[in-house]
């Protein structure tokens, strides 16, 4: 059964068809904030809103992608010890980045 998302840019459908597991599973949710933003998505934990990722396109050459990394606390964020705001990512990169920072049970 195919999960329809919102448009966004092919890149960003990519990166949701890569999630489709976690997002399916109630691990990680699509917040609606950024919904109608082609070039845009955020995901965050179900359980905690606080944790989130904010991914963009924009400003990034083809097929490349951007993450803006939110903590629940600015203490988590110092202790997380990766940079909060990455650009120039390729989808792997960007879905360990991912896959680290939900602390997902499988590789997204």
């Amino acid at each position: 059964m195919a999960v329809l998302y919102p448009l966004k840019y092919r890149s960003l459908t990519l990166l949701l068809e890569a999630l489709a597991a976690p997002i399916a599973g109630g691990r990680l949710v699509l917040s609606q904030q950024w919904r109608d933003n082609e070039q845009a998505l955020g995901l965050h934990l179900p359980d905690d809103p606080r944790l989130a990722a904010f991914v963009f396109t924009y400003g990034q050459g083809p097929c490349r992608y951007g993450v803006d990394l939110d903590f629940p606390e600015t203490a988590d964020a110092a202790t997380a010890g990766v940079p909060l705001a990455q650009e120039d990512l390729s989808l792997e990169r960007l879905l360990d980045v991912l896959h680290t920072h939900f602390d997902l049970a499988e590789h997204a």
